[in-house]
């Protein structure tokens, strides 16, 4: 399962210790805390293999928060049940 814990502590390993002084919960905007788009797609694919699944890619691209990121996760996860 993931959670924001799970997104949060992968943005504390991208950001290393430019983390140390970062709160970091589920309304975090990704680009507020400094992460270029190339490790945010990483993040996002990270959980992917993590999760099994396969986001939409134009959904993933309007994940602006972690909050957002677990959302869309969950919804897939669920979708993919489903079917």
């Amino acid at each position: 399962m993931i959670t924001v814990a799970t997104v949060c502590s992968l943005i504390e390993k991208k950001l290393g210790s430019k983390a140390a002084g970062l709160t970091l919960d589920e309304n975090t905007a990704f680009d507020s805390v400094g992460l270029s788009s190339l490790q945010i797609a990483d993040i996002v694919y990270t959980i992917e293999d993590d999760a099994e699944i396969e986001l939409d890619p134009s959904e993933a691209a309007n994940v602006k928060t972690v909050g957002d990121l677990v959302t869309l996760v969950e919804a897939t996860k669920s979708a993919g049940a489903a079917a």
